[in-house]
């Protein structure tokens, strides 16, 4: 009897946790941003001077208008250490569908640049 009831309960568990898992990856996976897209940019550095120079071109590729576009830049150094993170605006406050706006970035470091990232995002608004 007890036997039966450890293999119900087994049975039980092996029906339920797949059902529950399908249900809660997605509570804890990273949202995903598919509402601007990254369509052009170009940068300069300067190491004698530390100076990074990024300019980029977002898409609005969503059907909805898309308030405060921009742009998080990060820098790393060696080894993969964070230098800098900086978010920047968009010269438009808002892009409706289909439309594009351009990010203008400098940032000073004072040590070498290994490697950057870029993020769109929205959302940044404020003075």
């Amino acid at each position: 009897m007890k036997k039966r009831r450890q293999l119900s309960v087994a049975l039980f568990l092996l029906a339920i946790v797949p059902v529950i898992l399908v249900f809660a990856v997605p509570l804890f996976s990273e949202e995903k941003n598919d509402s601007l897209v990254l369509v052009a940019s170009s940068f300069k550095y300067s190491g004698e001077e530390g100076v990074f120079k990024l300019n980029t071109t977002i898409k609005n590729v969503s059907s909805r208008e898309i308030e405060g576009p921009g742009l998080i830049v990060t820098i790393y150094g060696q080894g993969d250490k964070l230098l800098v993170q900086r978010s920047f605006k968009a010269r438009r406050v808002s892009l409706l569908p289909g439309e594009e706006t351009e990010v203008a970035a400098t940032i000073y470091v004072d040590r070498p640049v290994f490697d950057f990232r870029l993020t769109v995002t929205e959302g940044l608004g404020g003075g």
